[in-house]
């Protein structure tokens, strides 16, 4: 952690997000804070620009009261969703059963250490698919619009609990597969200022057919929007971004997951693509440092084809860079209470909550808002699918 950012080796995952220690606050890249930050973007000079008191101030009762992200005015001009009216949000990704060990320390090599507390190491529902989808589900209830997951399940134990939840959680699962192999899992060592490390067993994951089935590519081309995360097979992605693409339906694809490159074929079939500064940095080669260097950065995404970047950024929050230039920025929510608890899922409900908004045709700084609400109220509870917030906690 010498860094500020975890790095345990290639297989730990960090869900989309890094956690940061901050002098001002706690941070994660999803675009999270602990510390009082204003809930409008306030950047004069840059991404260091300091928010004033009073708006600190109103930060932090928005956050006790869980952030209803209202806006006083709506831009006609900004950019809105074009997939189909009405349809479903569609996520296509992992699954997981979570197991969360809450540490004090990460043990020397050759030490024996208790956990933190002696229950803890129970199985929770996760993956950054189920995540994102089940996250989708409960902000879109009492909307009319439906959430579709699809995913490939296991063959032991936890699959059948895990899909219970997706049931209970009022997702539409009919088209997910079954595979010969374990359901994934993902080990999370949870440290008591809610940072964690954690480490992927890919199993059920790992396991989808290698052609795309007709059920799946129907629910594609009916997608209000397709969400994509990379702890799947790369060429499930690029099948179904293709699909989606050629239907017209927005694709917004999800860098965290395993470290890979992508390739301009699937690029171009991206409307949205959703990096932290440093998966950024990693993917075009280019500093991250500054505000600047980060529209330059996103600017190389788009001359490969991708239309939109939406970068989260810690504590500054997130910065869009749209299809015609814009820079559309927002900065990061307080956590409610104060206290983060667990960082776990909080870049996925980012990005499904940006999505949700997206496809009801919200302008796009009212987008980035309601996913910093939705952010922020994930990190305050323990767990990825238990901590993840309703439409009646962060509502527009």
């Amino acid at each position: 952690l010498a860094t500020g950012r975890f790095a345990a080796g290639p297989a730990v995952a960090a869900y989309g997000y890094q956690a940061k220690p901050m002098a001002r606050g706690w941070r994660n890249s999803a675009g999270f804070s602990g510390g009082a930050l204003p809930p409008a973007a306030t950047f004069a000079a840059g991404r260091s620009s300091a928010a004033t008191a009073g708006a600190a101030a109103a930060a932090a009762a928005a956050a006790a009261a869980l952030v209803s992200v209202k806006s006083s005015s709506r831009d006609s001009t900004a950019a809105r969703c074009e997939g189909r009216k009405g349809g479903p949000v569609l996520v296509v990704g992992s699954l997981n059963a979570d197991i969360i060990v809450e540490i004090n320390r990460f043990p020397k090599r050759g030490e024996t250490l208790n956990t933190r507390t002696p229950d803890t190491g129970v199985m929770v529902p996760g993956g950054k698919g189920a995540n994102q989808a089940v996250a989708a589900a409960r902000l879109s209830k009492g909307t009319g619009r439906k959430a579709q997951f699809v995913c490939q399940f296991g063959n032991d134990a936890h699959a059948k609990t895990l899909e219970t939840v997706l049931l209970d959680n009022g997702l539409d699962i009919a088209a997910c597969g079954r595979s010969d192999k374990p359901s994934g899992q993902a080990f999370i060592f949870l440290e008591a200022d809610g940072h964690n490390s954690i480490l992927i067993v890919g199993g059920s994951n790992v396991a989808w057919p290698k052609d795309i089935s007709s059920d799946l590519a129907t629910r594609v081309r009916g997608a209000s929007a397709v969400l994509l995360q990379r702890e799947i097979p790369e060429y499930v992605n690029e099948a179904v971004a293709e699909i989606a693409h050629a239907a017209g339906v927005p694709v917004i694809q999800d860098v965290g997951g395993e470290e890979r490159p992508f390739s301009d074929k699937i690029l171009r079939r991206l409307t949205y693509i959703c990096p932290n500064e440093t998966e950024l940095e990693r993917l075009t080669g280019l500093p991250t440092g500054t505000e600047e260097q980060i529209v330059v950065a996103a600017r190389q995404l788009q001359n490969r084809g991708v239309k939109n970047v939406l970068v989260t950024l810690g504590g500054d929050g997130s910065l869009l860079l749209d299809d015609t230039g814009k820079v559309t920025r927002q900065a990061a929510f307080a956590v409610p209470g104060g206290r983060v608890v667990d960082t776990t899922g909080a870049g996925d409900c980012f990005r499904a909550a940006f999505t949700v908004a997206l496809v009801e045709g919200h302008p796009l700084q009212e987008c980035m808002r309601f996913a910093a609400a939705a952010g922020s109220i994930t990190v305050s509870r323990m767990g990825a699918v238990p901590s993840l917030p309703s439409r009646d906690e962060c509502p527009f």
